[in-house]
């Protein structure tokens, strides 16, 4: 009897102990988690928290140089407003960092060799790249009526050859974006689901247009493909309802450019009818 006993008090330890242990885990896996590398440490996880609206990814973590921020280690991070860079960072996946929804800037160490921050978007050191455009750093305006107003707004610095992989990834707070003069490259994703995103001219720098670059931008009412542009990759402009009525191309016929499969939209308040293509020549 007395061997029942001790064996039913070593249960009621043992379950005790993991609920208490299990009650101090719940914290304690809202820390940011970091895994080594072959430079230091890297972010492997960012878990945001309500309490908490900025992060800063440090120098060093146990003693070792934070490098690198992995492939969404800072995505989905549903409170933060701001995020600031260390130094020591030296890779920033283009996952890392996508769809913040609250994120009003992106903040970068004036000591890191490798990234920079301008106005709050983050661009690698000497701004030829624009990398990460925070999801809500002009965020639109409208009336009762659902009509835009203001806000929604960014024009690209004029030292920016490459807009990077999901640079502006479902930022739906984007209205118009003025793109700039000597732009070559506009990467895969790059304004994916942009559902807001009305106003666009592509400038006539532009070579290449990447994969699901301007996928799912309903909103767009226009578009002009310049004579430079040499590739047009797939579903680039692919959406199910979009406002545009025709597409005009800048070559004499559609050998002259690569163009991916799907890469044009359906019409608006249609059945899977195509938006009306023309090729008007090159300027």
């Amino acid at each position: 009897m007395k061997s029942k006993i001790t064996k039913i008090l070593c249960i009621l330890f043992v379950c005790v102990f993991m609920f208490m242990f299990s009650s101090c885990a719940g914290p304690l896996d809202k820390k940011p988690q970091y895994k080594e590398n072959a430079d230091g440490m890297a972010l492997y996880r960012y878990k945001s928290k309500s309490t908490e609206d900025s992060f800063s990814v440090p120098e060093e973590y146990e003693g070792k140089r934070v490098t690198e921020l992995q492939a969404f280690s800072i995505a989905n991070a549903e409170y933060l407003k701001k995020i600031h860079i260390g130094k020591n960072v030296e890779t920033i996946d283009v996952w890392a960092l996508t769809n913040c929804q609250n994120l009003e800037a992106i903040e970068v160490d004036a000591e890191n060799p490798n990234y920079s921050s301008l106005d709050g978007v983050l661009y690698n050191k000497d701004q030829t790249e624009l990398l990460c455009y925070p999801n809500a750093k002009s965020p639109i305006v409208k009336n009762d009526a659902g009509e835009y107003v203001s806000g929604g707004e960014f024009i690209v610095p004029s030292s920016v050859k490459i807009i990077r992989e999901n640079a502006f990834y479902l930022c739906s707070g984007l209205y118009k974006i003025a793109l700039n003069e000597g732009l070559e490259k506009i990467e895969n994703k790059a304004f994916l689901k942009c559902t807001n995103l009305a106003t666009l001219e592509i400038p006539s720098t532009v070579t290449e247009i990447g994969v699901d670059a301007f996928s799912y931008c309903d909103a767009l009412n226009a578009l002009e493909i310049p004579s430079n542009v040499q590739k047009i990759g797939d579903y680039a402009f692919y959406a199910t309802a979009s406002s545009i009525e025709t597409i005009h191309v800048h070559q004499d016929k559609p050998e002259d450019i690569e163009l991916g499969k799907e890469w044009y939209p359906n019409k608006k308040n249609t059945v899977h009818d195509k938006v009306t293509v023309e090729y008007v020549g090159k300027d």
